[in-house]
């Protein structure tokens, strides 16, 4: 059986006043939350409902709408600075017939963690 490519999200956390705020770049979505463990489940959640929505309403080529390109390029410069924490995880996609999982291909999230105040970032 072929096997599909894994896709990367890549998600940016940092902290903002009084909050923190996730961005999924690949699909421009945001969660915020009071604690990074809230922020980071938030935005998992949100992730995973945008692509079983996308799947069941057979929208899979409008799944991507990349966030802009001046958030890319924060993105890249955080992944620079070497200041800032990585984690790597795969989502599990629920789907309602298991016949169907094959379609979607596995997504894997890279969360980029800079717990910089708005202030410190150069």
């Amino acid at each position: 059986m072929k096997r599909n490519p894994e896709i990367r999200l890549d998600i940016m956390i940092r902290r903002e006043e009084g909050y923190y705020l996730a961005h999924c770049l690949q699909f421009d979505l945001v969660a915020t939350d009071d604690t990074i463990e809230g922020v980071q489940k938030a935005v998992v959640e949100l992730c995973i409902a945008h692509i079983a929505f996308s799947h069941k309403n057979n929208n899979m080529e409008y799944l991507f709408s990349p966030a802009p390109k001046e958030v890319w390029a924060e993105y890249y410069a955080l992944l620079n600075d070497g200041k800032c924490s990585f984690e790597c995880k795969k989502l599990e996609i629920p789907v309602d017939d298991k016949t169907d999982a094959p379609m979607i291909p596995p997504f894997i999230v890279q969360e980029i963690l800079c717990n910089k105040p708005p202030s410190c970032r150069a």
